[in-house]
């Protein structure tokens, strides 16, 4: 597992979404294959918000997240939701053949505060593939 960012969307354009993945959580043990949990910071644009969630995520969660992505490139594909972290953050996927990919965001934090945020992001196919190839890289 290699750190580095995940982009979702544009910045410039709206609503965004950045995973960035930090490490692993528990550097000094073995877990089964997938079961390793990695310490994420989820940047979130949504103006007027802007903000960060720090998550525990599995790599098997990544790789689920990878293999959709990958299946949706073209554009086109089932509708999924993609839980993480427990359930804390859940990403809603709406392909369509004509048009590009609405995303929907969920992020939760229930330890230090009540916090829940929901917004979509707007997901060209370019967007999807740069997505799926930057997860991959960081994946091997």
């Amino acid at each position: 597992m290699n750190p580095g960012s995940i982009p979702f969307g544009e910045r410039a354009n709206g609503a965004a979404l950045d995973i960035d993945i930090l490490g692993y959580r528990y550097p000094d043990v073995a877990e089964p294959d997938g079961l390793d949990l990695l310490d994420i910071a989820v940047r979130l644009y949504a103006p007027p918000v802007e903000t960060l969630f720090n998550l525990a995520v599995r790599v098997r969660e990544l790789e689920c997240l990878r293999s959709y992505l990958e299946r949706i490139s073209g554009g086109n594909g089932p509708r999924e939701v993609v839980k993480l972290a427990d359930g804390l953050f859940e990403l809603t996927f709406a392909p369509t053949r004509r048009g590009p990919v609405l995303m929907g965001v969920m992020l939760r934090d229930v330890e230090r505060a009540h916090v829940r945020v929901e917004y979509l992001v707007t997901l060209e196919p370019h967007h999807i593939g740069r997505a799926a190839t930057r997860l991959d890289a960081l994946l091997r």
